[in-house]
């Protein structure tokens, strides 16, 4: 644990990093921006679907996404990654990266039109075809947006990136909720997906000519021995892809193919619950995060010091916010979805467990990629992947859907046990004591205070929306109370340093 004399040493070392600081904190604070736009309209756009759309509408449409993603090339060659930590961007650079993009979602469209006899012997239904086959379609258009989108994350500009996220996201609804009003089903979720794409590629691809003119107006070439390279560390990153579609989506296929495509609806939705605090927190630090871990990957001391950071960020934000959705899963699923999808809370409440873990998991993945060594990611999906799979599939059997949600509960916790013992061996100066320890205590008091205090609610009978803000607002308060009291000096002090940074002024 550190001492108030240590972690006041750590917050002054950390003051002298005000040049990539200020960069990496006020792109994070437009990509925070951006992401709780998209979060806060996207939350209320799929309030409206869901209560118009059947729950195996949304089962249909996330069978077919699970199978697209085991057939789409393109995370799997992991180019993204190649290119954002290949620390040159050129002509060449650029040309083949761009060759790379495109050639595989080319590949991953034809793969699928391959794969649709074998869906079709499996037994799988029409509908789950057409949404494989068409998010093949999309997926062909995103691998030229990401060409743009790469290249702005590289130079560090979130905020023009945002931007057009924030601008194209709400556009791509207008579709979905005229098909979702005219009994369109599952087409009304293909076509905000589709038209999401489409708008990223025209705004992306303008914003990145005219902010980076001096890579843009150059004549891009390919070269081969590049592009053995991208792929070659690309590889590691692939195979951790492969194996993420597994530790993050094969909980799907097992509920769509075993327990039906209505439970998986009502899965999917407790899931994208389960996911806000991953949304909220673990979307927007890793992105950020992974370019600061890429700059300071030669830098141990200051990297260490980065890491700790995002270690704070992630628990002092992400735990609270699991915490009162499990506290609060059965008032907060009526509130949202109405009672015909109270399957939902009973789902959710076994699902928290992946909203505290994954932004950690996620964090300390970008920091291996970050550092060159993406076979500590693979090994860690692989680890999750395998575990899912001897856990989850007879849980399943037995006890449906029930027993997929603790079965990922248990693939992540074995996910989190791998990937610190590689956080350990990477950076030995990581106080990861500091990190968890508190974090853990400050929430089984916090659980021990709310969980009674939600029940007497209850027994109260106030107003749903009344009772929901209730639980809400006391766990949070609950958590955040304890855990200052239990490090105020370190609290206060980080929570300074972030919030001069993000005023666009160096602490004093």
């Amino acid at each position: 644990m550190l001492t108030p004399e240590d972690s006041t040493a750590q917050i002054n070392a950390l003051r002298t990093e005000t040049p990539l600081a200020y960069r990496i904190v006020r792109g994070g604070a437009a990509v925070a921006l951006s992401s709780y736009f998209l979060f806060l309209f996207g939350f209320l756009a799929n309030l409206v679907l869901t209560r118009q759309l059947a729950p195996a509408d949304f089962g249909i449409f996330v069978l077919g996404t699970f199978f697209f993603s085991l057939l789409n090339l393109r995370p799997k060659s992991g180019i993204d990654y190649a290119f954002a930590q290949h620390l040159e961007t050129n002509a060449e650079t650029s040309g083949t990266f761009a060759a790379l993009s495109i050639s595989t979602g080319v590949l991953s469209l034809l793969l699928t039109i391959l794969a649709v006899p074998v869906l079709l012997v499996l037994g799988h239904s029409e509908p789950v075809i057409i949404v494989t086959l068409a998010l093949a379609g999309v997926g062909l258009i995103d691998s030229v947006q990401g060409i743009a989108w790469v290249q702005l994350d590289k130079a560090l500009l979130f905020t023009r990136v945002s931007l057009v996220t924030a601008i194209a996201f709400p556009i791509s609804y207008v579709p979905a909720f005229y098909l979702a009003f005219n009994n369109g089903g599952y087409w009304a979720l293909l076509a905000q997906n589709a038209l999401y794409t489409a708008l990223l590629l025209v705004g992306l691809w303008y914003t990145a000519r005219r902010a980076l003119p001096a890579i843009w107006r150059q004549r891009w070439t390919f070269s081969r021995a590049l592009a053995k390279q991208f792929l070659r560390f690309g590889i590691f990153v692939g195979l951790a892809t492969i194996f993420a579609t597994i530790a993050y989506q094969f909980d799907n296929f097992l509920v769509g193919r075993f327990v039906g495509l209505e439970t998986l609806g009502y899965y999917d939705r407790a899931y994208r619950i389960a996911q806000w605090s991953s949304i909220l927190v673990g979307s927007v630090l890793t992105r950020t995060a992974f370019y600061a871990y890429s700059r300071l990957q030669n830098d141990l001391v200051r990297l260490t010091r980065t890491a700790q950071m995002s270690l704070w960020i992630v628990t002092t934000v992400a735990v609270p916010i699991a915490l009162a959705v499990f506290v609060s899963a059965d008032d907060l699923v009526l509130f949202l979805f109405g009672e015909k999808w109270l399957p939902s809370a009973l789902l959710l409440k076994f699902l928290v467990a992946y909203s505290i873990l994954r932004p950690l998991i996620d964090d300390a993945s970008s920091l291996f990629i970050a550092m060159g060594h993406p076979r500590r990611t693979t090994l860690i999906v692989i680890c999750q992947a395998i575990a899912l799979v001897l856990a989850a599939a007879p849980l399943t059997l037995q006890f449906g859907a029930v027993g997929t949600a603790i079965g990922v509960g248990i693939a992540f916790l074995v996910g989190l046990i791998v990937t610190y013992y590689f956080v350990r061996r990477a950076l030995p100066q990581l106080a990861l004591r500091e990190a968890f320890v508190v974090p853990t205590i400050a929430a089984i008091l916090t659980l021990g205070i709310a969980l009674p205090a939600a029940n007497q609610l209850d027994a109260v009978a106030l107003p749903l929306v009344i009772s929901l803000a209730i639980e809400l607002f006391v766990t949070i308060v609950v958590y955040t109370c304890i855990t200052l009291v239990m490090r105020p000096q370190l609290t206060i002090e980080r929570g300074r340093y972030v919030w001069g940074l993000l005023r666009h002024r160096a602490p004093a």
